[in-house]
């Protein structure tokens, strides 16, 4: 009690006040309330926690394999592209202008058909030329023979000498010579003439125009670019180290991007045994069978049987995905499973070939449930043969 200023305190009032002591109370009061608080937190959370126990392992009635080493074939992929057997570049073969062109690419033609027209002016002059000297030709050797005939009656009479008679053979023989020249000549200048129409050597698609009307065609210059469709290769390149294992008629499988999934079964009809030396590939060339919508040009993948190698493998069943990892359950010898990571390659008609992760001899669950757990049990099941 705190005593009104002026009031006299009485002596036993005096006695229990001191200034200062209530403050002193309070502090004490409240540092007793938190170390009780803090007793009784402590006493709520239990001290320490006891660890978590790990749930008891299950046990599941599933069928087991032991893993085993199969003989497959080993294969070798290699890229191209689909290629016409027959590509022919189409020139002329005599030295003139183009009057026309009468086909386009991409158009289709049939074998025979006309493909251009050329300026026939000079070829017909020619032909005309060697008319006249094949008849200039004959007549000299009418008047030959004519001489030589007077020359043996005068030899006969003995007017003329015996040089005069070999001399006029000698006319006949020279302008016999000359009419046969004469006549190549012009056989040779009306066979020009069935070269101003240039047809289509077979049947198939143009893929390219080189020159137009106008130009100068001349020999060994293309004016189309014709591709048969009816016999399409496919056109790849395998390293040195695969070609010995590739034969003229092997089977092999090829994948054009173009027709989805389809796989084509083509079979080995070329294989140039002559090597790029920068690049050390060779040629191979793969028939292929009649497809819809296969073109030239079509990029593809064929795949060469060259061998075979030991590989697991594994039914697809018994691969499953964990946590976004893909393995199987392989079974140790206290029965338990342990989940193991595999790398697979590809499938095979006998299921996953697995590159990395298992062992031949080691025992797997076949069809593993989506329950089963790291550390679970196996019991006896039917074992897969």
């Amino acid at each position: 009690m705190t005593p009104m200023p002026g009031t006299p305190l009485r002596a036993a009032e005096r006695a229990e006040w001191v200034p200062g002591r209530r403050a002193g109370s309070l502090r004490a009061a409240l540092l007793g309330a938190a170390l009780l608080g803090a007793a009784l937190l402590s006493a709520a959370c239990g001290g320490e926690r006891a660890p978590h126990e790990p749930p008891p392992p299950r046990s599941f009635p599933v069928p087991t394999t032991v893993v085993t080493a199969q003989k497959l074939p080993l294969f070798h992929t290699g890229t191209g592209s689909v290629v016409s057997d027959e590509r022919v570049d189409i020139g002329s073969r005599v030295a003139a202008y183009i009057r026309a062109i009468e086909v386009r690419e991409g158009e289709q033609v049939s074998k025979g058909q006309r493909l251009a027209t050329l300026d026939a002016r000079d070829i017909e002059a020619a032909i005309r030329a060697a008319d006249a000297a094949l008849a200039e030709a004959r007549a000299a050797r009418d008047d030959a023979r004519r001489d030589l005939e007077d020359a043996r009656t005068l030899h006969e009479r003995g007017a003329v000498s015996g040089a005069r008679l070999r001399k006029a053979r000698l006319q006949l023989q020279l302008a016999s010579d000359a009419l046969a020249a004469a006549e190549a000549e012009f056989a040779r200048a009306r066979a020009q003439r069935q070269y101003v129409r240039i047809l289509s050597p077979i049947d198939g698609l143009v893929v390219a125009r080189h020159q137009r009307a106008g130009d100068m065609a001349s020999p060994g210059t293309p004016l189309l670019t014709v591709e048969s469709d009816s016999i399409l290769l496919f056109e790849t390149q395998v390293a040195e180290s695969t070609i010995s294992a590739i034969r003229i008629g092997d089977s092999v499988q090829v994948r054009i991007d173009a027709l989805g999934r389809k796989r084509l079964q083509g079979e080995v009809q070329r294989r140039v045994a002559s090597g790029d030396p920068v690049t050390r590939r060779f040629e191979v060339k793969i028939r292929l069978p009649e497809a819809e919508g296969l073109l030239p040009g079509m990029f593809g993948r064929a795949r060469f049987t060259v061998g075979t190698r030991e590989a697991v493998v594994v039914p697809a069943t018994a691969v499953v995905e964990r946590g976004g990892v893909r393995g199987a359950y392989v079974v140790d010898e206290n029965a338990r499973v342990r989940f193991r990571w595999l790398r697979t390659e590809e499938a095979s008609g006998q299921g996953l070939i697995v590159s990395a992760g298992l062992d031949p001899g080691e025992r797997i669950v076949l069809a593993p449930p989506q329950q089963m757990r790291e550390g679970d049990l196996v019991t006896a099941a039917a074992e897969a043969s």
